[in-house]
Order: C-alpha cells, then sequence, then structure tokens
C-alpha cells in the first residue's frame, strides 16, 4: 500500500510548470574524433589497478533490449565503441531486472520462505556477447538473505558465468549495506565488513582481478581500503553520481578524498540523464511520455529541471532550471569547436574521473568520443564550476532513478557520501 501511494505521489507531481527562456543557440560544431586508426581512446586511457582502460567508459543499464531489433542496435553500438577504442562497459548482476524484483529481499530478510534466486543477470548475459574482447566491469548487490563473505564469492561466480570468462575485470559492491527491512522498528544489521572480506576472498582466488565499490562517501571508502588493505587487497575504484550538476551534499569532497586515497572515481550520470547535452526538450518529453516512450515520473523531473517547478525527485528548482549552467557550457563548447555533452563530460575527467555514460546510437558513441584525446584549460573548468556554484540546487536523479538511493520495492533506501 505504502509503495503504491508513494507511486500515486510521483503520478500527480507531473503538473505544469512556468515559462522557459530559450537557450542562446551557437552554430551547430561536429566535434567527434576520427574512427579506428586516429581514435582518441587508444591514447587517452588511465590507470585503474591492473587495468588501462579508456578515460570514458560506457554503462550498459539499459543494454537489455527486449525485441530482436533493439538487442541489434545494441549490438552494434556495442561493436562501434569496441573498434573506436571505448571498450569498458559496466554493467551489474541487477540490470536487467526491475525494482520490485528487490521486495523478496525484503521478504527474505523478515525470515520469510521467498524465492531469493533473481537478481537480473540479462545484461551480464548479453555482454557475453556483445562485450567480448572488452573490459567489463560488474557489482555485486548487497542484500538481506546475503549474510556471509562465501555470498560474494558464490555471486562473482555467477557473473563470471554469465559474462562467459574465468575472472572478473573490475568487481564492484554496488552500494553500501542500505537494505534493511527493521530500520522502522530500530533494528539495523549491516554487513558492510563481511561484504568486504567476500571481497578479499574472490580477488584471492582469482575471479576478480580488480575491486571497487559503488555509492561510498570519503569515510566509508577509508575504512574499506583499510579493511581490504590488511588483508593484501588493493582497493582501486568507487563509481557516484558525479556531474556539473550534480557535486554538492558530498560528491566533489567524496572525488577529492578518492584522489587522496588513490582510488579512482567513476561518475555516473556524467551527463545528469542527458540535461547536459543541450538537446532535452520540455515539449518532447511531454510528447514521449504521451507515446509511452519515457515514463510520467522520469519527465515530469527532468521538465522541472529546464523550466522550473517543484516536487518529485527534483524538488524545488527555480525558473528556468539548468538554463544558465547550460548557456556557459554551450559557450565553451563553440569557442571549443566542440558539443555540449563534450564539453561536460571532458569536465568529469579534468577533476579526475572517469565519466560513465550510457549510449544507445552509434552516433552517441561517436560524439561521446570527442570529449578524448584533449583537456579543458583550467580557466575553463573555473568558468564552468563557477556556472554550476550559481545554481540554488543539485541534480538528484529523475523519477525512481535517484543519485542518492535505490527503489528497492518496499521503498527508496538511501545513502549519504558526506
Amino acid at each position: 500500500g505504502k509503495c503504491l501511494v508513494m507511486a500515486a505521489g510521483f503520478l500527480l507531481q507531473f503538473a505544469s510548470a512556468p515559462a522557459v527562456v530559450a537557450p542562446r543557440r551557437h552554430p551547430a560544431v561536429v566535434g567527434r574524433a576520427s574512427t579506428i586508426g586516429g581514435t582518441p581512446a587508444v591514447t587517452d586511457r588511465t590507470a585503474v589497478g591492473t587495468l588501462s582502460l579508456p578515460s570514458l567508459g560506457i554503462g550498459t543499464i539499459a543494454w537489455n533490449g527486449k525485441t530482436e531489433e533493439d538487442k541489434a542496435r545494441i549490438a552494434g553500438v556495442a561493436a562501434a565503441a569496441q573498434a573506436r577504442g571505448l571498450d569498458f562497459f559496466d554493467t551489474a548482476e541487477r540490470y536487467g531486472a526491475s525494482p520490485l524484483s528487490l521486495i523478496p529481499a525484503a521478504l527474505a530478510g523478515l525470515g520469510l520462505p521467498v524465492d531469493k534466486s533473481y537478481l537480473g543477470g540479462d545484461c551480464e548475459s548479453n555482454l557475453a556477447e556483445w562485450g567480448r574482447g572488452a573490459t567489463v566491469a560488474t557489482k555485486f548487490t548487497p542484500t538481506p538473505w546475503r549474510r556471509q563473505a562465501s555470498d560474494v564469492v558464490d555471486a562473482a561466480r555467477g557473473s563470471c558465468e554469465r559474462l562467459g570468462v574465468d575472472s572478473i575485470d573490475l568487481y564492484q559492491l554496488h552500494m553500501p549495506d542500505i537494505i534493511q527491512p527493521f530500520r522502522a522498528f530500530g533494528v539495523v544489521d549491516r554487513k558492510d565488513e563481511i561484504y568486504w572480506d567476500g571481497l578479499a576472498e574472490a580477488y584471492k582466488s582469482g575471479l576478480i582481478r580488480n575491486v571497487g565499490v559503488s555509492n561510498y562517501g570519503g569515510a566509508l571508502l577509508e575504512r574499506a581500503q583499510e579493511h581490504l588493505a590488511r588483508q593484501g587487497v588493493p582497493l582501486v575504484s568507487n563509481q557516484i553520481a558525479f556531474n556539473l550538476l550534480c557535486r554538492r551534499e558530498g560528491s566533489l569532497a567524496t572525488l577529492e578524498k578518492g584522489n587522496e586515497l588513490g582510488v579512482r572515481t567513476l561518475a555516473y550520470y556524467p551527463l545528469a540523464m542527458g540535461l547536459l547535452t543541450g538537446k532535452l526538450a520540455a515539449r518532447n518529453l511531454r510528447q514521449a511520455v504521451l507515446e509511452k516512450r519515457v515514463s510520467p515520473q522520469r519527465a515530469a523531473d527532468l521538465c522541472r529541471y529546464l523550466e522550473g517547478g517543484s516536487g518529485g525527485t527534483a524538488g524545488d528548482i527555480p525558473r528556468n532550471g539548468v538554463l544558465p549552467l547550460l548557456e556557459a557550457v554551450s559557450d565553451v563548447a563553440a569557442a571549443r569547436s566542440k558539443t555540449p555533452a563534450q564539453v561536460a563530460l571532458n569536465w568529469v575527467m579534468c577533476k579526475g574521473a572517469i565519466p560513465v555514460g550510457g549510449a544507445s546510437s552509434v552516433s552517441q558513441v561517436e560524439d561521446n568520443l570527442g570529449a578524448l584525446g584533449w583537456r579543458l584549460e583550467p580557466s575553463e573548468v573555473g568558468q564552468l564550476d563557477a556556472a554550476a556554484d550559481d545554481l540554488p540546487f543539485d541534480f538528484k536523479g529523475a523519477g525512481f532513478q535517484t543519485t542518492d538511493s535505490k527503489f528497492v520495492g518496499y521503498g527508496f533506501e538511501r545513502w549519504v557520501l558526506n
């Protein structure tokens, strides 16, 4: 019942927003790099543990095609990315599953006899074909029924089987142990250290080559590093939401702490769900809802960021939303003969992180590729920082996809970076 009330609330929040001023438009620029032979992804690379990765990764949460046409399209995107040197794909055992499938996790935590077997894994299975020859990172999902270090080892073995590999290039904990069904009754059973022990066992057994975490704030990151170091296991990465619109509430501080510790930050939502591309328009989002291509909750939140408004995941956004920042990004892009998306991705790299963005078409792969092989000048980074600082809000996600929580069937469970 609580879940239904929450869903209904999201739908009711899809209300009209104040008028928006159109952004200044610059002449179209190509800003794309050449392909095989001259691709900057071959030379613009970053060391993460034992891996040499392109300084731009590809997230695969949407690579679970439901139709043969979708599967063929995604296979083509993956092939095009690898041909251009973008051979780092990030996935998770959860990708391909619905949020409601975590309801059994909550029920199992209550000791009820429910099926605990399905966590997803469809994207991993697809990458056995589409990602063959690439560097693939995947993730372990903390759940109430996983209570031993051996559960991490078993899960890593399952991911190996689905990916069709003997060992995983980079294995990450998807989030802190936040799924706590008894929290409302004052009972919290955190198993983070048990999961760190499981990572160490999987690493020493050869199932995983490198160890990472996700959605860890600086304090927890340091604890995890120290715990693993005592067992001779290096912690090489931490994946968090980070972009020009998502720097407050601990994101930037966590990245800086990672730099201090020698733990590389992987940045998901580097383009803030498309808001930083300059291509999203509120009228198109509303039309996409009518055509059932975008959920009402997600579209309503994205429209709030674009136009201003209150409610939903976005919260209170002033009139014209992200427009002042988009104008600053567009100014830098025009001076650089780059696209706004390329500038926004490059800004993430300049902060010391590897952006991990989605790609649903070959043209998107090519546009993202243009973010590599160069870096913004410090003055340009400062210009973008100042424009972002002037906004009185942060990007918090849209709909049921947020930057600080997971929808786990019975509600949202949150983590805190700061």
